[in-house]
């Protein structure tokens, strides 16, 4: 084995035990293929579901994620290479204070082909990820939207277990 071999074999062997086990890093392009499977199986479960999914409105959110803006953030959760959840998140001021800015994640997505304990880590996982991107922001608070409207027992449990407090809700006017 030459030596530029040897050196090919070792990048091999680091590259794929990057990719062993759950990650998560920050969206990449070729991710998007699959988070948008994982955002149409999330639409389905939401209050929106009777609205038609739109790729091209997928799209433009894509667009403006990977351009990278100072206050957004959207960690992919990966299980051995292959993204399996995903969470959408910006950090802006309240309306009515000059005070430090806060977290909104607007969506977390997990792929739900996946076991019901396997997905519950990748959605801890992610949490965890803006939790950090909050702490480095000093963010006052964070807050995730919850707009399924299903399995609402079990989201409060799993929210709890991700070190959540529930401080209110969000209601439909019907």
């Amino acid at each position: 084995m030459t030596l530029h071999d040897q050196s090919l074999a070792e990048n091999s062997n680091r590259t794929n035990s990057e990719k062993r086990g759950l990650k998560v890093r920050l969206l990449e392009k070729v991710d998007t293929p699959a988070v948008r499977e994982i955002m149409k199986q999330h639409h389905a479960s939401t209050v929106f579901r009777d609205q038609e999914f739109s790729d091209w409105k997928l799209n433009e959110h894509f667009s403006l994620i990977l351009s990278r803006p100072p206050r957004m953030i959207c960690p992919v959760a990966t299980l051995d290479g292959k993204p399996v959840g995903v969470t959408w998140a910006i950090a802006d001021s309240y309306m009515l204070s000059d005070g430090p800015i806060f977290v909104t994640v607007h969506v977390i997505a997990v792929d739900l082909s996946l076991p019901p304990v396997r997905r519950a880590k990748v959605f801890l996982a992610l949490v965890a990820a803006i939790k950090k991107w909050a702490a480095s922001l000093n963010a006052s608070h964070s807050f995730i939207h919850v707009t399924t409207g299903s399995r609402i027992e079990a989201t409060d449990r799993l929210m709890r277990a991700a070190g959540a407090k529930f401080i209110g809700g969000t209601y439909a006017l019907v």
